[in-house]
């Protein structure tokens, strides 16, 4: 799990000189066919924590799975969450939740999306 959480930031790290939902939707088409690391849902230690001077906080990372009709495992993660004190544009308050759709065979992810009770928009590479 360690290794993913590295993995997450040094992506993070080198995408930080864009900003924007693109390239967050951009990277996160990159995992699709790729293996997931894990399939219990586990809560990080760092949930809650500032990430950004005081308009961003960590969110819970993977919090829950369930089945969709095709017996599909959907992982849900929540990632961030730009907070109402946020001086930039007001729309992107909200929390970063996705899912993604993983193989239960392969445990190979077929696709991701946004998930009930987030903002797409909150969910953004930040520089």
């Amino acid at each position: 799990m360690k290794k993913f959480v590295i993995l997450l930031l040094s992506i993070s790290l080198l995408a930080s000189c864009t900003v924007g939902n693109a390239p967050f939707a951009e990277r996160r088409d990159t995992y699709v066919g790729t293996k997931v690391s894990f399939l219990d849902p586990t809560r990080f230690g760092n949930a809650g924590d500032l990430i950004r001077s005081d308009y961003m906080v960590a969110g819970d990372g993977f919090t829950h799975i369930t089945k969709n009709e095709n017996g599909d495992i959907v992982q849900h993660w929540f990632i961030s969450e730009v907070l109402p004190n946020f001086v930039g544009e007001k729309e992107w308050v909200g929390k970063c939740k996705i899912f993604y759709v993983v193989d239960p065979k392969t445990n190979i992810i077929k696709s991701w999306g946004y998930d009930e009770g987030g903002n797409p928009q909150s969910c953004r590479d930040w520089p």
